[in-house]
């Protein structure tokens, strides 16, 4: 993973004023994405999309974060790579490590079609 300056460098994260009313708007819709995914039965026919739905749950987390420090991504590796540079002595790197993975899974489900069983979840 490249360090998150690079990111800021190449226009991959803008940097600008602190927004903590996104921040609170972000929360608020991965709130909502959260009981909705709390309210499925996980089955293999939708565990991949609930899949998506989680890790959209987390990167909208760390998009929230990232809001009320100032910083816009465009880029899912450079959200992973603010956890890495901000967060981590908080999050731990297993759990970033984890984070990636899941970014990489919900990746190959979206452009690459694969699925899922409902065991990963």
């Amino acid at each position: 993973m490249k360090p998150f300056n690079f990111y800021v460098e190449s226009g991959l994260v803008r940097q600008g004023s602190k927004d903590p009313g996104e921040s609170k708007a972000m929360i608020g819709r991965a709130s909502k994405r959260l009981e909705y995914v709390r309210s499925q039965s996980i089955t293999e026919d939708n565990s991949s999309f609930l899949f998506e739905d989680i890790y959209e749950i987390m990167r909208e987390c760390i998009h929230c974060l990232m809001a009320a420090n100032g910083y816009k991504p465009y880029s899912h590796e450079a959200t992973v790579a603010f956890l890495e540079e901000y967060y981590k002595s908080y999050f731990g790197e297993k759990l970033i490590e984890a984070f990636n993975r899941y970014r990489i899974i919900g990746n190959n489900i979206m452009y690459r079609a694969n699925s899922i069983n409902r065991d990963v979840i």
